[in-house]
C-alpha cells in the first residue's frame, strides 16, 4: 500500500511541480493584478452650508457606494477614504432633493465608481435665529425633600439654532441636578438640556447651581 501511494505521489513528479508553480502565480495575478468591485457605506458631508441656515434633517444620509480597481488597491481601501460632498452654496431653507452623480464622488486614485444606491438625497434646511432663554433647574427626584434650589447663575443663555425649534419657547432647562451630596450647602456645574433642540450654539454651556440642605 505505502509503495502504491509513493508510486503515485512521484509519478510525472515534475509536471505536478510545474502546475502547482503555476497555479500559485495565477493566484497572485488574480489577486494583486485583476479586477475586482467592492461596496462601501458612505455618510454624506455638506459644504459651502451658509452661515444663516441650519440642517434640520437629512434623508438617505448613507449611500451604498460600489467601486472597481485593481485589487491590489481596493483590499487597503476602507469607507473613510472614500468622500460624497455636496456643495451647499446656493441652497436656502426649506426641502431640497439632489441627485447624487458619480462625479460627487472622491476615491483613491486608481479606483472609479460604477454605482450609487440611492441616487438621491434629500436636506431639509432652516434658517438660524438667536435668542435669550431663561435657564430653568430641575432636580433629581431623589433629592426631593432633601435639598432645595438655592440659587443659580447665570439666569439667562443665548441660544443660536433653528427657528422652528427656537421661536416658541422661552426658557431652557438644565439636566436633572444629580450627584453625591452630603454637605449643608453644595454648588456643582450642570449642563443645559439640548437633546431635543436642533441648536448650534448655547453661550454658556452650564450653568452653577447652589444647593442647600432642607
Amino acid at each position: 500500500m505505502l509503495d502504491l501511494l509513493k508510486k503515485y505521489i512521484f509519478k510525472d513528479f515534475k509536471l505536478k511541480v510545474l502546475s502547482l508553480v503555476l497555479a500559485t502565480m495565477l493566484w497572485f495575478a488574480v489577486s494583486y493584478m485583476g479586477e475586482s468591485k467592492m461596496g462601501f457605506s458612505v455618510k454624506i458631508g455638506v459644504d459651502k452650508l451658509g452661515k444663516e441656515f441650519i440642517i434640520k434633517k437629512i434623508e438617505n444620509e448613507e449611500v451604498l457606494i460600489t467601486v472597481d480597481g485593481p485589487v491590489s488597491i481596493l483590499k487597503g481601501i476602507r469607507a473613510r477614504d472614500i468622500r460624497l460632498t455636496l456643495n451647499l452654496s446656493d441652497v436656502k431653507e426649506g426641502r431640497h432633493v439632489f441627485t447624487l452623480q458619480e462625479t460627487d464622488v472622491q476615491t483613491p486614485k486608481g479606483v472609479k465608481v460604477e454605482a450609487l444606491k440611492p441616487d438621491f438625497v434629500a436636506i431639509e434646511l432652516d434658517r438660524i435665529m438667536e435668542k435669550r432663554l431663561q435657564t430653568i433647574i430641575t432636580l433629581d427626584k431623589k433629592w426631593t425633600g432633601i435639598y432645595k434650589i438655592k440659587s443659580w447663575s447665570p439666569q439667562y443663555a443665548l441660544v443660536e439654532g433653528s427657528k422652528e425649534s427656537l421661536e416658541k419657547i422661552h426658557s431652557i432647562e438644565t439636566i436633572p441636578v444629580d450627584g453625591n451630596f452630603v454637605a449643608d450647602e453644595e454648588i456643582i456645574e450642570i449642563p443645559l438640556d439640548i437633546k431635543d433642540m436642533l441648536v448650534r450654539k448655547v453661550k454658556p454651556e452650564t450653568v452653577k447651581v447652589v444647593l442647600r440642605r432642607q
